[in-house]
């Protein structure tokens, strides 16, 4: 195991036992240590990491080019651990930042059409990995909404992220439609899978950070736990919502609901 996946891991379990431990006096200031210890962390990880990507995109385009094929898969698995692992880190600064109340989101006015065709197009490569196929039904005079780009493209790769992970040689659906439900004119973001789906146990304690539907499911899986629960306080701080319908063997059903104009004053 490398220097920084250790590192990672460390932060991992020191950011699990923080949260589970009584909150000190006064609350305000070891928060705010919390997190800038974990941001300074975060940035120390972050740059050798975004080296070691950086050269090893360049040494597999070289490779390639070169036709140097016998390197290729090795400089790939380089290439995609130091991907996974800078992910991480980058969840664990979000929930930090989340928890602490840090977590600034920038509202601007999205083509929706626009944003989740990107989407879909971007996460392609991802659902076809497992043999799945992917179906995108989006109206193309949705219009606009007023939101956090980066953090809805978050949320939906995500989502979709691990309908590709959970589904194998099945079918994934990205569904967006307008509705005049609970929290008045919203767009409504249902992904839907085949995958192995959720028992009501599972679903339960599905967005709560550093949880997993059962150990044999992470073990095969992979995944930290904290994709669902960082998505969810997301759609919550656009003054929207997540839920899931699932059953055991058939697949999953997540929904997003976010106010068209944004979260109410």
């Amino acid at each position: 195991m490398g220097v920084a996946a250790a590192a990672a891991i460390v932060l991992v379990v020191l950011l699990a036992r923080l949260r589970s431990s009584p909150p000190a006096t006064p609350v305000a200031p070891a928060e705010a240590a919390r997190t800038a210890f974990l941001a300074h962390m975060s940035h120390e990880l972050r740059t050798p990491l975004n080296a070691i990507i950086g050269y090893s995109e360049m040494l597999l385009e070289e490779a390639e080019r070169r036709g140097h094929t016998d390197f290729v898969p090795d400089l790939q698995k380089i290439y995609g651990a130091g991907r996974h692992l800078l992910a991480l880190i980058n969840d664990m600064l979000d929930l930090a930042k989340i928890e602490a109340g840090r977590m600034e989101l920038v509202f601007e006015d999205a083509d929706v059409p626009a944003l989740v065709n990107d989407v879909a197009s971007t996460i392609a490569p991802l659902i076809r990995k497992n043999g799945n196929t992917l179906d995108v039904a989006v109206p193309g005079d949705l219009g606009r909404v007023r939101t956090d780009v980066t953090r809805l493209r978050q949320i939906l790769f995500n989502l979709l992220g691990n309908a590709a992970k959970f589904t194998d040689q099945g079918k994934i659906a990205l569904e967006v439609v307008r509705d005049d439900g609970a929290i008045g004119d919203s767009l409504v973001f249902r992904v839907t899978d085949t995958g192995i789906g959720l028992t009501p146990e599972q679903q339960a304690k599905l967005f709560e950070p550093f949880t997993q539907a059962e150990p044999v499911t992470a073990r095969r899986y992979g995944g930290t736990g904290l994709g669902l629960a960082i998505s969810r306080s997301f759609a919550q701080m656009m003054g929207g919502a997540i839920s899931v319908e699932s059953e055991p063997g058939k697949g999953s059903t997540f929904t997003l609901r976010l106010p068209r104009a944004g979260p109410s004053a």
